[in-house]
């Protein structure tokens, strides 16, 4: 559903993104992480026809962005980080414009927009310069998905979402994928959700590695930190794990950081051998998460 071949993406006379090439099926959800200017959100606003084309090519369901400018931009529905200013235009008058442009009218329209407002939690009278944040990313959304396109490019979904607004746009993705859409998103925490199939590691414009969204799939061989607290004896978890990963030690009376490698020590694994030693588990888990941890830090 999307073919990224060689792209070049530039801002001014530097280039974000340098001869990068990705093939997402459909079905599938790719989570694009990577530092701050990697060029992430760059390759998502490119994929939608929001951002010019350097060299290379993105081919959106079977429509060449570069050769069909217009076809492919009607093959997706994009989310870009913010809504931009939008001067005394209504909420339902901003989804009229998006609808209308890709070819909804009359009742079609109407169902269609009747579903991005309740997503986004508004009844449609409201005046964009005036809604929150979070108001404004759901019907940024709602508006990415409102005339059902074979691919959704999403620039932060999550930001600015509560736990309850951000289970919403996963439930959103899992629905796209259920009929086979294809969904590409940057992602700027690094945090990538269950709903997320595959993802791609950025840095410095080029895509530096790629998997399905699982550590032990994505990156084979390497070690993670995994944190477990335990109601009481931590000195006993910690013994217990030290037998079965590479690294173990206190950060407190109750808390144990590991060094695991998920196909040798599944973190299932190791909770089980917790409870079987009579050590009671409170949570388990990578910390940070293991997406984030690919991400290399500023310092």
């Amino acid at each position: 559903m999307i073919r990224i071949e060689r792209a070049v993406i530039r801002r001014g006379d530097v280039a974000a993104v340098a001869d990068l090439s990705l093939q997402a099926a459909a079905g599938e959800a790719w989570g694009v992480i990577g530092a701050s200017g990697c060029g992430k959100g760059a390759v998502v606003a490119a994929v939608a026809g929001a951002l010019p084309l350097a060299g290379g090519d993105i081919v959106v369901a079977g429509r060449s962005v570069r050769g069909e400018p217009d076809a492919a931009r009607r093959e997706c529905g994009y989310a870009p980080a913010d809504l931009e200013a939008w001067p005394a235009v209504r909420a339902d008058e901003f989804l009229d414009l998006f609808g209308i442009a890709a070819g909804l009218s009359g009742a079609v329209l109407k169902e269609a927009k009747g579903r991005a407002l309740e997503l986004s939690g508004l009844r449609g009278h409201e005046r964009l310069d005036t809604i929150p944040r979070g108001a404004a990313k759901r019907l940024l959304l709602g508006r990415a998905a409102l005339h059902d396109p074979a691919v959704l490019a999403l620039d932060d979904p999550f930001r600015c979402l509560d736990p309850v607004e951000q289970e919403m746009c996963e439930r959103l993705i899992e629905a796209a994928l259920l009929v086979d859409r294809t969904v590409i998103a940057a992602i700027d925490n690094a945090v990538v959700p269950a709903c997320f199939t595959h993802v791609a590691l950025m840095d410095s414009g080029r895509i530096v590695a790629r998997g399905p969204a699982h550590p032990a799939a994505f990156a084979p061989g390497r070690t993670w930190t995994w944190r477990v607290t335990v109601a009481r004896n931590g000195t006993g978890a910690r013994e217990c794990l030290a037998d079965r990963v590479p690294e173990a030690h206190l950060i407190d009376d109750l808390t144990v950081d590991c060094r695991i490698d998920p196909a040798l020590s599944p973190p299932a694994t190791l909770v089980t051998a917790l409870v079987r030693s009579g050590i009671a588990v409170e949570s388990a888990g990578f910390h940070p998460f293991w997406s984030t941890q690919l991400v290399p830090s500023d310092g």
